[in-house]
């Protein structure tokens, strides 16, 4: 049982951060879709980025619509233009960077953890990613785009 407290626990917390960092930073408010992707058209291009908690053995694999990390640059940088690649990029790695770090502040892991700098690509999402089994997997809604956050440890 204490698995599956552990495993509850921190998926509150995952889902706290992402309310938080999404509210506060892009001013924008996540809706939790559950048991259902039919509302996303897939194969779907997202930015992706993936996170590890060195001396926790964990992974984190997030998943952004392009649409998605459009919006959240403009709102983040309070200008409505044309963005690079690489700015978009930047955003989302600093959302990663963000959501992991408030993670481990608000989780009980050791204070000296460490993660490895994400890594930021386009991906394409197909139903094996759909499949994949992840420990924790959160699909949310922000302004009718895709976000997925899934943790392995």
């Amino acid at each position: 049982m204490k698995k599956n407290e552990d495993l509850t626990k921190k998926r509150q917390i995952l889902e706290k951060t992402i309310n938080e960092v999404f509210e506060e930073m892009y001013f924008m408010f996540p809706e939790l879709v559950t048991n259902s992707f039919n509302k996303f058209s897939f194969p779907l291009a997202c930015f992706f980025s993936k996170v590890s908690l060195i001396e926790a053995k964990a992974n984190f694999y997030l998943f952004g619509s392009q649409l998605l990390v459009k919006k959240m640059t403009t709102n983040f940088l309070g200008e409505k233009r044309i963005f690079e690649q690489d700015e978009l990029s930047d955003v989302f790695r600093e959302a990663t960077n963000v959501i992991v770090g408030n993670f481990i502040s608000y989780s009980d892991f050791t204070p000296d953890i460490r993660f490895e700098i994400p890594e930021v690509k386009i991906k394409n999402i197909n139903l094996k990613d759909l499949n994949a089994s992840y420990k924790i997997d959160l699909v949310y809604a922000i302004e009718n785009d895709f976000f997925r956050i899934a943790m392995v440890s």
